[in-house]
């Protein structure tokens, strides 16, 4: 186990006493012998993970610790537990047209879980990839698009939302158009200064901001913001990054692909040498499967240190749409929880085993990071 990771074991175990009394189910489940990723995006080696009945998760402990009497999963040697991954903004489980946002500049009624299909197959099929979490928003033509939505990726009558949906907001060239006010860039800053005065004395959520190109990041940031939003933003050598350093920042970004724009990833990358924590960006449906860990692979290689990769890919996203007892695994979490052969942002890991709500999925496929169906 890591020497970085003793104060999140101390933590954990520190719930023993709380656990010994679901230890005795028989009805909980035990993975181990383990290696699981920490909150901090480190890998504890040689744990036990606890699933309680009601589907969260009662115990994180050492393996040797774990009774023995409990459900028991062995977890292959080198492989290593991870919670969901998380799809931010693509639009999985929803039809393209569906998230178009309409004609109001400033809209606060707009939902995206009105557009979200729970019976459609793919959710499950992404699932069964590791993708067990999928936020949602609509284009960014406005000044405020409505609010985002998150669910649970299982096929389902009804959607299982995990995360309340947070306000979305873009500053862009999307938000300009010919038929409506603002039509300058300058404009719509001043329309964003209007906006951030009315708001100064109200405790209004920051939310999630669209500012994907560098004059969007620059003008974003010039804005006497009371908190700083999540920034959206793809960027290249010009953004100015560095002006994120001690302001705590959350940024998403990508998603990367190979042969794609190189400028993107080393954004990224000058972004976390700041101190501020990334998210990667989803594209399900359309981008390959395994993106996410695509993306992770590729900023890793470009310089980023892996703890803040595996915080990107699991515990950030969390961040990003507030989301209670998602992207980490310690106890009163939900046990939604995807078993790699390796590290999961090395591109050969598989996947070996995935949990939602404690319930061991059925694998219809080898494990092996596959395109969905039908789809690139």
């Amino acid at each position: 186990m890591k020497s970085g990771n003793r104060w999140w074991l101390m933590i954990l175990t520190g719930s023993i006493g709380w656990c010994t009394t679901v230890e005795g189910s028989e009805s909980s489940v035990v993975i181990r012998p383990v290696a699981v990723v920490a909150p901090d995006g480190s890998i504890c080696e040689q744990m036990a993970v606890v699933i309680h009945s009601d589907g969260t998760i009662a115990a994180v402990i050492p393996a040797d610790q774990a009774d023995p009497a409990l459900t028991t999963v062995h977890a292959a040697a080198g492989s290593v537990l991870t919670p969901g991954l998380h799809d931010l903004f693509g639009a999985l489980g929803c039809g393209q047209d569906a998230l178009l946002a309409g004609t109001v500049l400033f809209d606060s009624q707009l939902d995206a879980a009105a557009a979200f299909d729970p019976t459609t197959g793919a959710l499950d099929q992404a699932a069964r990839h590791g993708v067990l979490y999928t936020t949602v928003a609509a284009v960014p033509s406005g000044i405020r698009n409505g609010s985002s939505a998150t669910f649970l990726c299982k096929s389902a009558a009804t959607a299982h939302t995990v995360a309340a949906g947070r306000p979305m907001y873009a500053l862009a060239d999307s938000v300009l158009q010919s038929s409506r006010e603002p039509t300058s860039r300058s404009a719509m800053v001043s329309l964003w200064k209007d906006y951030i005065v009315e708001g100064a004395g109200k405790n209004r959520d920051p939310g999630i901001l669209f500012c994907p190109d560098a004059i969007d990041f620059r003008q974003s940031l010039s804005l006497r913001w009371k908190s700083l939003p999540v920034l959206v933003h793809q960027g290249d050598a010009r953004s100015p990054v560095e002006r994120l350093a001690g302001k705590g920042a959350l940024m998403v970004v990508g998603p990367f692909l190979e042969n794609g724009n190189p400028a993107a990833v080393a954004t990224a990358v000058r972004a976390a040498r700041t101190g501020t924590e990334l998210a990667f960006r989803g594209g399900l449906p359309a981008a390959p499967a395994n993106h996410l860990r695509g993306s992770a692979a590729i900023a890793v290689a470009a310089g980023l240190d892996g703890d803040a990769a595996r915080r990107a890919l699991f515990s950030n996203p969390a961040r990003v749409v507030v989301g209670e007892g998602i992207g980490v695994i310690e106890p009163g979490a939900r046990a939604d929880l995807v078993l790699f052969s390796a590290d999961p942002i090395d591109p050969a890991a598989r996947v070996l085993q995935v949990w939602r709500g404690g319930q061991q999925m059925g694998m219809k496929t080898n494990g092996s990071i596959r395109e969905l169906g039908g789809i690139r």
